[in-house]
């Protein structure tokens, strides 16, 4: 898949990254249809901020549609629009 990666200050790149992987009893998987990159990620891009990471996939705001999930969660199932 496509993903937005933060690679140093002031450098972030469309990657191919991989697919993810439902790792715990709680997770989802969603389908973004939709992402924005909002002020928190400039500020990590742009310095002002620390602690960014390379490799880090930014745009933790987004809508989309649940693939898969895990077998403890309840309140939603595949198939559902989900804004993040």
């Amino acid at each position: 898949m496509k993903a937005v990666v933060f690679r140093a200050i002031g450098d972030i790149a469309l990657e191919d990254v991989p697919e993810p992987t439902l790792k715990e009893p709680t997770d989802a998987i969603i389908r973004l249809t939709s992402s924005a990159i909002c002020g928190t990620d400039l500020h990590f891009v742009r310095g002002t901020f620390s602690g960014m990471r390379p490799g880090t996939i930014l745009g933790h705001e987004g809508v989309g549609v649940v693939e898969q999930v895990g077998p403890m969660v309840r309140n939603v199932q595949v198939g559902d629009r989900v804004i993040i």
